[in-house]
């Protein structure tokens, strides 16, 4: 979806120089170069119908961005559509952190947290309150599956629950939930209205690797009873499963177009669909078949170095190795001064969340600094 809004908000600005004749070539032109990104597949498939599929993921796309109220009804953007473009990086970061900021849970929670700081605790901190709730959000890690045994020390202690963080808000833990829940049923949606333009039949019943067929309507001896004026026909053929969506194979269970998760959907959709699960921008959703709606538990590595200011205890507390852990530390602080500056566009100069960002970002790269030396 940040690729669409990225691509209506370049629109805006070039139609903008249109009118004040500083565009150096047609509009149309540029159209004609952009479009193919949202209507041509970049692969090939034996089985899906993927030209299809790319014009419904860009309608849905639309769908999504005006449900989240970043476009109008004509595609123009709106409301914090330029903070989203702005850190396209941090997909689906972006989308998560322009709803926090647009219903104001994030200022809520700093200011609630700004009154129960005491100087001389480091974990009651403003700037570590709010790594705690972004660690959920930017550049998440799950948790490790197996971390050294720690050895016991007596300073450059970690948080509490590490390597987990701590839970979310509940405000904001179940904002995250709302937009999972309402990014899940846009996707069921779209998968549903690229299934119905091919019948069920021939490949959808074919298995991949032995090419063994199997039946998907009766023979041709016909129905063995009469289906709609008789007596049991109508109640046998009413209580069937119907299915458009859903692999048959999978349907087999007794279940129809209703996908309980993301892994569901792109693991039992039929192959008229060619779905990539880590194209799904949903944030911290468990990973198996079924969902609660639950958030997956996420690893603590910034709050612990926010904490500790100790890159090389990462792998001990949270299985991050020196390389992997100066990256994600840098890659952050180059996304809190993006942040920062898209904020000091907006926000007054002394709103709560543009100083929060602000001295967070200071204070991780005077931990950066004071490590390598």
């Amino acid at each position: 979806p940040t690729i669409l809004l990225r691509a209506l908000h370049e629109w805006e600005t070039m139609r903008q120089l249109e009118e004040e004749k500083a565009l150096g070539r047609p509009s149309s032109e540029v159209a004609r170069c952009v479009a193919p990104v949202f209507t041509l597949p970049f692969f090939e498939s034996k089985t899906a119908e993927l030209v299809t599929q790319v014009a419904y993921q860009s309608r849905f796309s639309l769908e999504f961005l005006y449900q989240e109220g970043l476009i109008k009804r004509d595609g123009t953007t709106r409301n914090l559509a330029n903070i989203c473009a702005h850190l396209f990086e941090a997909e689906p970061a972006n989308l998560i952190l322009g709803r926090l900021l647009s219903s104001g849970l994030l200022h809520e929670y700093l200011n609630a947290e700004a009154t129960k700081t005491v100087k001389g605790d480091r974990r009651s901190h403003l700037t570590v309150k709010l790594a705690s709730v972004l660690g959920w959000i930017f550049f998440r890690l799950r948790l490790p599956r197996n971390v050294p045994k720690r050895p016991p020390r007596k300073k450059f202690l970690p948080s509490e629950g590490c390597p987990k963080l701590p839970p979310l808000p509940p405000r904001i833990r179940k904002e995250i939930q709302e937009y999972n829940k309402q990014l899940i049923e846009i996707y069921q949606q779209f998968a549903y209205s690229v299934a119905v333009t091919r019948k069920v039949g021939g490949i959808d019943v074919t298995l991949p690797t032995s090419q063994k067929s199997f039946r998907y309507k009766l023979d041709e001896r016909g129905e063995p009873f009469d289906g709609k004026d008789g007596a049991f026909g109508p109640e046998f053929f009413g209580q069937m499963v119907k299915y458009k969506a859903r692999s048959p194979f999978s349907a087999l269970g007794g279940v129809g177009d209703h996908f309980r998760s993301p892994v569901d959907l792109c693991k039992n959709c039929r192959n008229v669909l060619h779905l990539d699960l880590n194209a799904i921008p949903t944030v911290a959703n468990p990973p198996g078949l079924a969902n609660d709606g639950d958030l997956e538990a996420t690893n603590s590595w910034l709050l612990d170095y926010m904490i500790h200011g100790q890159r090389r205890y990462l792998w001990e507390d949270n299985g991050i190795n020196a390389t992997k852990a100066y990256k994600l530390i840098d890659d952050f602080i180059q996304m809190l001064k993006k942040a920062h500056k898209a904020f000091k566009a907006l926000a007054p100069e002394k709103d709560i969340v543009l100083t929060t960002f602000d001295a967070l970002a200071k204070e991780l790269e005077q931990l950066q600094r004071k490590t390598q030396k």
